[in-house]
């Protein structure tokens, strides 16, 4: 053979090789892609099905709270409108400041409970 021809045949094998391994790279990629595609697809669908069954959970805990609400109106109301808050207890000038010696003593017992 002479060397134009097999100049021509290396030429050949060369963009044969380059378009064979272009289609595979090109293959690859489109999979790649359309794995992430799907991944996003599914994804999205279980966190929509995730909001919406936590939704439904928070409505139902206002649908019972509203049945609570409800039971509750209907119970009488005679014994509280007769009832009265007890009257505030009376500070006595001697609790409001303890003397300095009651406080250095509790200090002390505090100490000693503590084993300083």
């Amino acid at each position: 053979m002479s060397g134009g021809v097999k100049l021509a045949l290396i030429a050949v094998g060369a963009l044969i090789a380059f378009f064979l391994v272009g289609t595979v790279v090109h293959i690859i990629v489109s999979a790649l892609i359309s794995v992430a595609i799907a991944a996003a697809v599914v994804g999205g669908i279980y966190i929509a099905i995730k909001v919406a069954r936590s939704n439904r959970q928070v409505t139902r805990g206002h649908r019972d709270t509203e049945v609570r609400d409800s039971r509750s109106r209907s119970l009488p109301t005679a014994d509280l409108d007769a009832y009265s808050a007890p009257a505030p207890p009376r500070a006595t000038p001697t609790a409001s400041a303890p003397s300095p010696s009651d406080v250095d003593d509790e200090l002390a017992r505090l100490k000693r409970e503590m084993g300083r």
